[in-house]
């Protein structure tokens, strides 16, 4: 890929303790953006505790909710990036109110993204009013077919995406593409890409 890309490992809290130094300890030489969820997010504390003991960057956030969910991670001023997931943690209120107390501790957000055309345009729109804003996930795989639903396509230029101009959120649903995907009982996949919608 090159120098000028930036590579972020996810390694989605697979790992144990012990397990991720050793994939840390191996990902030092390759300057990487960050490694995100290198271990499981439901014990904090333990998390801290790793972040501090590698020197790799360290993303979390995505399975955290609220502002109170990321509080003790923030105050412990060890990882560098958070991924609030703009539809779980509380929308664009609380993703504002999270970005801000991210902000006071130098730490940058990479908003989660896996839900969708809406979701995306959400995100991006938010990463413009923050400060601290970092990179924006966007699933390239599925950028055609969000576009076919989307009143006004989302553009991918040199690796950057920026959010439709206008009122709202700049785009809407276009309800007569959306009718050729009907809802369907949800069916986990084990790996990406996902299915479509």
């Amino acid at each position: 890929m090159g120098p000028d890309v930036e590579v972020a490992i996810d390694i989605r809290g697979y790992l144990n303790v012990g397990s991720a130094r050793r994939v840390a300890r191996r990902l030092e030489p390759f300057n990487i953006a960050w490694m995100e969820e290198p271990i499981r997010w439901d014990n904090p504390r333990t998390l801290v505790d790793f972040a501090r003991s590698v020197s790799v960057p360290i993303a979390t956030g995505e399975q955290l909710y609220t502002r109170w969910g990321l509080r003790e991670i923030l105050e412990s001023n060890a990882v560098s990036v958070i991924q609030p997931d703009i539809c779980h943690a509380g929308g664009m209120s609380e993703l504002r109110k999270i970005a801000s107390m991210a902000e006071v501790y130098y730490v940058t957000v990479s908003p989660h993204n896996s839900n969708g055309p809406l979701s995306t345009v959400a995100s991006l729109q938010l990463q413009t009013t923050i400060p601290n804003a970092n990179m924006q996930e966007l699933f390239l795989n599925m950028m055609e077919l969000y576009n076919e639903v989307l009143t006004v396509p989302l553009v991918v230029k040199n690796g950057h995406c920026s959010p439709p101009s206008g009122p709202g959120w700049g785009t809407d649903i276009d309800e007569e593409a959306l009718g050729k995907y009907p809802p369907t009982k949800h069916i986990p996949v084990e790996s990406e890409p996902y299915l479509p919608f």
